[in-house]
């Protein structure tokens, strides 16, 4: 929302907005001449043309139904991307279950190294532009395609990236098949490239699309990554398109599962006619998304990670890169610290919550983070403690102030510590880190 008012204010437009806590976002927002307060001001949506709200809070909040009772013109956050996307020439868009900003922030590094000045959009923090929004020209626009609430199906994209199909926002979706579908009709949407994981979505489902281009570490891909080796958990593989290899490439985020969003990266800009040599570059500039795994602290000999990850497979992904790490001899112990995101993923995914766990020497379980929602039996954060207990060391916690004192009462020297989960588990994060300042001084 806030990259979007941004974006809608360098088009032009007048922008006034209104959330509920003061934040980071408000401040940068207030810099770029956007009008911006804690609390509504009614007089702002009495003189606004298009009010916009965001399908966190539901058409039912009495904001929205303020600005419906004044016969405003009103968008949903997905159908307000759209009408901003029409004024470009181009418009790439990256979806998928996981993996969609970070490739969405790495697609933009390339075409950025490239010269293209690109315009980006993703939803979170790039830590190359330092931001959520990168103003460039209006030939392209890459960005980020939420797939809940089908929302990536109100663009309709030049070309796109498909990075994997899950079952995920069971919430909106009935089914696997249901999910298949719809990025179906997101493919079908696209007038030129779409470029899919071969590795984990059948190239066949996507019938009357335009032209599908593959990606992964089977050989049957069109791009395939081949004689992979990491250092301290950051990945260099051979890219290889269609039996030919084009180069080799060095990645400065840590994770295999980065090298599939690098290919997806390759196909797109090679797409685009960008020279390898500019690919390459892109590729090893890219410095990563905040809270993509990334480190944000050491004290007393103990690192401290975020992580957005709030889907098993993402978890997975995250302790298997940390396992690296320690498995090299840099860390003794993985502690994890993690804080589900809405009720109907838990109760949905609940097997593969108890399962992604593994790689953690301990675990913490937080209250989950409910979002939109209201509880759900068999949802809850209770019911992946009660499913977990036994396979993982773990506790479930219910407050910062227990949290604090377990973990200094447990942690030592040569410990990793990481902060798992979509939503204010970063503020736990922050409120632990002042502790430790407190304590230091």
């Amino acid at each position: 929302m806030s990259a979007l008012a941004k974006l809608s204010r360098h088009l032009g437009a007048k922008v006034y907005g209104s959330d509920d806590a003061e934040s980071i976002a408000l401040d940068a927002l207030l810099q770029e001449g956007v009008e911006v307060q804690v609390g509504v001001n009614y007089e702002w949506i009495d003189a606004c043309d298009v009010f916009v709200y965001t399908i966190a809070v539901g058409q039912q909040n009495e904001v929205v139904q303020y600005a419906l009772s004044k016969n405003k013109q009103i968008l949903e956050r997905a159908d307000f991307l759209s009408e901003i996307s029409k004024n470009y020439e181009k418009v790439i868009a990256i979806s998928g279950t996981h993996g969609k900003t970070t490739t969405t922030a790495m697609l933009g590094q390339i075409f950025i190294t490239a010269g293209r000045n690109p315009s980006i959009h993703i939803g979170g923090e790039s830590l190359d532009f330092d931001g959520n929004l990168r103003i460039g020209g209006r030939k392209i626009f890459i960005t980020e395609a939420c797939e809940f609430n089908r929302s990536m199906l109100k663009l309709s994209p030049s070309q796109s990236i498909i990075t994997n199909i899950e079952c995920d926002h069971m919430d909106t979706y009935q089914d696997l098949n249901d999910i298949e579908n719809a990025f179906v009709s997101f493919a079908q949407k696209t007038s030129n490239e779409v470029i899919i994981c071969g590795d984990c979505v059948d190239k066949k489902i996507f019938k009357n699309a335009s032209k599908i281009i593959t990606y992964g570490f089977k050989d049957s891909n069109d791009y395939v990554a081949k004689n992979i080796a990491h250092e301290r958990g950051k990945f260099s593989f051979d890219c290889y398109y269609l039996g030919k290899n084009l180069g080799r490439i060095s990645l400065n985020v840590l994770g295999k599962h980065n090298i599939l969003n690098a290919l997806a990266c390759v196909a797109m800009a090679r797409c685009n006619e960008i020279d390898f040599s500019d690919i390459f570059s892109g590729l090893t500039k890219f410095k990563g998304v905040k809270r993509r795994l990334n480190h944000i602290k050491n004290a007393n000999k103990i690192d401290y990670f975020h992580d957005y990850a709030h889907h098993p497979t993402e978890i997975k992904a995250t302790l298997q890169t940390l396992e690296l790490l320690k498995n090299n001899g840099e860390y003794n112990r993985i502690i994890a610290i993690f804080q589900p995101h809405t009720y109907s993923r838990t109760r949905a995914l609940l097997n593969d919550f108890s399962k992604c766990f593994d790689g953690a020497d301990f675990l913490y379980i937080l209250p989950t983070y409910p979002a939109r929602e209201q509880y759900i039996i068999g949802g809850d954060a209770l019911d992946i403690f009660y499913k977990i207990n036994g396979r993982v060391p773990c506790a479930y916690l219910s407050n910062i102030y227990a949290l604090t004192y377990d973990l200094q009462q447990n942690l030592r020297a040569g410990d990793c510590v990481v902060w798992i989960g979509a939503g204010d588990i970063i503020s736990w994060a922050d409120e632990y880190n002042k502790m430790l300042e407190k304590k230091s001084d």
